[in-house]
């Protein structure tokens, strides 16, 4: 994963410069618990101060993690050309960094997205990585619960958005939840919840919230 910028936390070791192969993924020989992708645009202080907070508490939880900076790769926007369907399947015909992420998540159980939300949406840089998550879809087609979807390449991932405002606008923070929602079932997440903290959060409340959210979500 040469020009990654990442930092990766296991179980049974203390790594923080490794370079995984794709056969490492393959083979099984990485076993992920949660992938967090920061979609934060510049240096940002709140994220990076949720960030330390997550990675702490999955930590002591005892799960793994892989932790990508999403400013720091070479993400290039889905072109919704269909290649990846049906001419190189699960694979994106355009040379960025995102196949790293995708090997990630297909050997985790949990994604986190990390964001300053954005007229209510993601950030431009963690949007590019989300647009790219038909890149786990079948190109084949399932009705489940009324909807129309499609099945899932690499299992049932659980899904977690976690937006930063300085304003708590009402109409951003619904549409920043529904939006999560709506990824959610693309996806048959069996659990995705959105939280949102104001920049001057406190680190207790940050806290009692993801702490809350961890007893949550299923163990991965």
């Amino acid at each position: 994963m040469n020009g990654v910028s990442y930092e990766v936390s296991m179980r049974d070791y203390s790594l923080k410069d490794m370079r995984f192969s794709q056969m490492d993924y393959i083979k099984g020989a990485i076993i992920l618990d949660w992938v967090i992708l920061d979609g934060s645009e510049s240096k940002n202080d709140s994220i990076s101060n949720i960030k330390n907070i997550l990675t702490r508490m999955i930590k002591q939880r005892g799960d793994s993690y892989y932790y990508f900076n999403l400013n720091d790769m070479n993400i290039l926007p889905c072109r919704s050309c269909g290649a990846c369907a049906y001419h190189t399947p699960g694979k994106c015909i355009v040379d960025d960094n995102m196949p790293d992420i995708i090997r990630a998540i297909a050997s985790s159980s949990c994604i986190v997205l990390l964001t300053p939300i954005v007229f209510g949406g993601y950030s431009f840089q963690l949007k590019k990585a989300v647009d790219k998550f038909s890149l786990m879809a079948v190109p084949l087609f399932i009705v489940k619960e009324g909807h129309l979807l499609h099945p899932t390449r690499y299992g049932y991932k659980s899904i977690i958005s976690i937006g930063t405002t300085e304003k708590n606008i009402k109409g951003e923070t619904e549409n920043f939840r529904l939006l999560l929602e709506r990824n959610a079932l693309n996806m048959q997440c069996p659990y995705h919840k959105a939280l949102i903290f104001n920049k001057s959060e406190e680190n207790q409340e940050i806290e009692y919230e993801i702490l809350n959210m961890l007893k949550e979500v299923p163990k991965c």
